[in-house]
């Protein structure tokens, strides 16, 4: 297991956050503040959420470059698949269904083009992530964007998974869990070397090895 004081690096960057100064954006990483002063006003139930509360601007890590890459062939395999059901349709199936086989032909080749030229693109410009002391967050999507925080001091599962095509592009995906399912943080397109450094790294600084994490 790695020393969690190490300081890890990502292309050249450090993988843990430097706290941010100042007002900073809408998404970046902060270390929660002190609490606040008591003042003579009533109490509307916020006392809760003041000592962990988790100031967030924008993630400065990109992901590979070749991730549109690995998108664009995950996405040709699926549509792949789809229109040799749709060519089956065609050869073999009713004469009466003949014209909606061209409707779905119509539908289905902007949905394709889009998925296919589009969308691995928008995706890579889109995703970020990032991880401080405190917490680790990720920005995906691309025509709905995603972002999502999870505090490593409720993680209870950090794991690296390789699909067959992340495979052929040296790529890899880590997964940091909390006991809720919204909780979970999904970073795709790492290189293999920064995805085993951050796992190593989300697990020693959360101390799931002497924890639960709940």
């Amino acid at each position: 297991m790695s020393d969690a004081a190490r300081p890890l690096r990502a292309s050249g960057e450090p993988l843990v956050a430097e706290p941010v100064t100042g007002g900073g954006g809408a998404h970046a990483l902060h270390e929660p503040g002190p609490p606040p002063t008591p003042r003579d006003e009533p109490d509307v139930g916020d006392a809760l959420l003041t000592s962990t509360r988790v100031a967030v601007a924008a993630p400065r890590h990109r992901i590979e470059k070749r991730a549109p890459l690995l998108w664009t062939i995950e996405g040709v395999w699926t549509w792949l698949i789809l229109a040799g059901l749709q060519v089956a349709w065609y050869f073999y199936g009713d004469n009466v269904m003949a014209f909606w086989n061209w409707v779905a032909l119509a539908v289905t080749v902007p949905l394709a083009t889009m998925t296919i030229v589009v969308a691995p693109w928008w995706r890579y410009l889109v995703a970020r992530w990032d991880v401080s002391d405190t917490a680790v967050c990720s920005r995906t999507g691309w025509w709905t964007t995603q972002f999502r925080i999870a505090p490593l001091a409720r993680l209870q599962t950090v794991y690296t998974t390789r699909n067959l095509f992340e495979r052929w592009f040296g790529l890899a995906t880590v997964h940091a869990s909390t006991a809720s399912s919204s909780g979970s943080v999904e970073i795709r397109g790492l290189s293999v070397a920064d995805a085993e450094s951050l796992a190593q790294h989300l697990i020693a600084i959360a101390h799931l090895d002497a924890e639960d994490g709940t």
